[in-house]
């Protein structure tokens, strides 16, 4: 099960009044405040970000293990190969 999405909400009331309190007029205020909160919808958060790496790390660890397991099956033959060939 994926855990809850962790990312903050965005205050856009909170930013409609700093943005007047700068200068801006209330609906162009109110409409940066709108693209800011929608452009968010994309954006990972720091857990998402967390849940990659662990996931990245995890196939590493898999890999890692599969070319050991590789190296092993490759030297194996090898050996076996070279004390067969003189009885071949």
């Amino acid at each position: 099960m994926e855990p809850a999405d962790t990312a903050p909400t965005f205050d856009t009331l909170a930013a409609v009044r700093r943005l007047e309190s700068a200068g801006v007029n209330r609906p162009q205020a109110e409409a940066h405040a709108d693209v800011i909160r929608d452009s968010r919808d994309g954006l990972a958060t720091k857990a998402d970000i967390a849940r990659l790496e662990e996931k990245m790390a995890t196939r590493v660890d898999l890999y890692r293990a599969l070319w050991m397991q590789t190296g092993v099956i490759v030297g194996a033959v090898t050996a076996v190969s070279a004390i067969a060939k003189p009885f071949g």
